[in-house]
């Protein structure tokens, strides 16, 4: 647990100090924001839509092409080590956990997908006011502003919309470079988001439908101030849920074919609602009950109704994912899915209606499932989201990947200052013990605006 007050620079600043660091201006200034997820909480990986926004947040990227093939990242913040390396095709993977592994995740991906055959260096200098581990895709924000900036660099600029949605979906995958197993949301709301909406992002193919927010109504982020760390260790916690996805799309898979036609294939679970059989959310429920007919699902029950074997179940879906005692909890986390996708697209009628009422109803059950079905909550996040429940919010939840980070709340937009002074007496002060705490002005309650996405210029 860790002050979450993060410095802030201009572009000016940032700059003056690029030419301080590297002996002359920059010629490539590249912005992206990060982003707060409204409701669809660990459903994108498997081809559900979610709906996230853009947020008045982000890393800002100062660059110059080089001459060679050398390539050096710095950070105006200290606490993030700088590193230089040749960019070729295959990079090496810097320590495990280096922030530096994000940058070079954008210029595998796009040394790759393009086929470069000339890799270029450049300098590049990085700062962020997103705060880092929140579960506010500041890391996602670093892939995005790498890309664009790389892409500035090789004289290949975005043109069009069909351009960042191609980019937004090349990025989700190159970002698995750093070892998560993600999904696509981030990405998308990065480059395809915008001012004053959020976005309903739906998958395979990547499309993107911009909502208005409420005008009356506020979402506000907290931030617990424990870190929803990726990287590293924690990368193992966060694949869980992907990696066990994976099993239930292929029992899913399994049952459809014996009810439908050996000839079923699901490539993601979300093509049982959107992909040939076009299921009802009742069939689906029908569906995962034969599928998963008790709490917990263990490898020798998974490997009786796939007839493969156990070795086999982990090379193709589970890897070296520890089985608990009792099996897999398959049977809750398929639940998830189902009524997270339900909220998703209420949700967006909600705020075409104005709905404020039901959108935050719809907010408190995403955080209940995502605690208790998906288990990917912690004890910060719902004793924060009770407190903001308690001072008057609408609705709140988790938001990101869990385990810490951030939540989301809705409330009255003439209310931030009480529902601020809330948060700062009942959790704050009274739960972390931290004295004199004053949430607005040290960005640990940050009222969510949208704003425009990512995008890079020449200086």
């Amino acid at each position: 647990m860790e002050d979450g007050t993060i410095a802030f620079y201009s572009n000016t600043e940032l700059i003056d100090c690029f030419s301080s660091e590297f002996g002359g201006p920059p010629q490539i200034l590249t912005r992206a924001p990060g982003r707060v997820n409204l409701l669809g909480e660990h459903v994108d990986y498997n081809g559900l839509p979610v709906l996230p926004m853009t947020i008045d947040r982000a890393v800002t990227i100062a660059a110059r092409k080089r001459d060679d093939h050398s390539v050096t990242i710095r950070n105006l913040d200290n606490a993030f080590a700088g590193e230089a390396f040749e960019n070729v095709l295959g990079l090496p993977h810097s320590a495990q956990g280096s922030w530096i592994n994000y940058c070079k995740a954008a210029m595998e991906g796009i040394n790759t997908d393009r086929m470069i055959e000339s890799f270029p260096g450049m300098n590049i200098l990085c700062a962020g006011t997103i705060p880092p581990a929140s579960g506010l895709s500041s890391s996602s924000a670093l892939v995005v502003a790498t890309a664009l900036t790389y892409l500035s660099v090789l004289e290949q600029p975005l043109r069009s919309e069909s351009q960042r949605t191609d980019l937004a979906a090349l990025l989700a995958g190159a970002e698995r470079y750093v070892g998560v197993h993600g999904g696509g949301m981030d990405q998308a709301i990065i480059l395809l988001g915008g001012k004053e909406c959020a976005c309903k992002i739906n998958f395979f193919p990547l499309r993107v439908e911009r909502v208005p927010v409420f005008r009356d109504h506020l979402f506000v982020i907290c931030n617990s101030l424990v870190k929803a760390d990726k990287s590293g260790s924690a990368v193992h916690r966060y694949n869980e849920g992907p990696l066990t996805c994976r099993l239930i799309r292929a029992l899913a898979e399994k049952h459809a074919q014996m009810a439908f036609g050996e000839e079923i294939e699901i490539e993601h679970l979300g093509d049982l609602w959107f992909g040939p059989l076009c299921l009802t959310n009742a069939e689906v429920e029908s569906l995962f009950s034969e599928a998963f007919p008790q709490p917990r699902t263990t490898l020798a029950q998974a490997t009786a109704v796939l007839g493969i074997g156990e070795a086999e179940i982990r090379r193709k879906w589970l890897g070296d994912l520890p089985e608990p005692d009792g099996g897999y909890n398959l049977q809750a986390r398929a639940r998830h899915q189902l009524t997270e996708l339900a909220r998703v697209e209420q949700g967006r009628d909600c705020l075409l209606a104005g709905d404020a009422a039901t959108f935050g109803s719809l907010m408190n059950d995403s955080h209940q499932s995502c605690a208790h079905d998906y288990g990917v909550s912690s004890p910060q996040l719902d004793t924060l989201v009770e407190v903001a429940r308690q001072a008057g919010a609408l609705g709140s939840r988790l938001t990101g990947a869990g385990f810490g980070g951030c939540t989301v709340s809705l409330i009255e937009k003439d209310s931030l200052e009480s529902f601020a002074n809330a948060i700062a007496t009942h959790y704050y002060e009274e739960y972390l013990n931290l004295a004199n705490a004053d949430p607005l002005a040290q960005d640990w309650v940050l009222p969510a605006q949208p704003v425009s996405p990512a995008d890079s210029e020449y200086l």
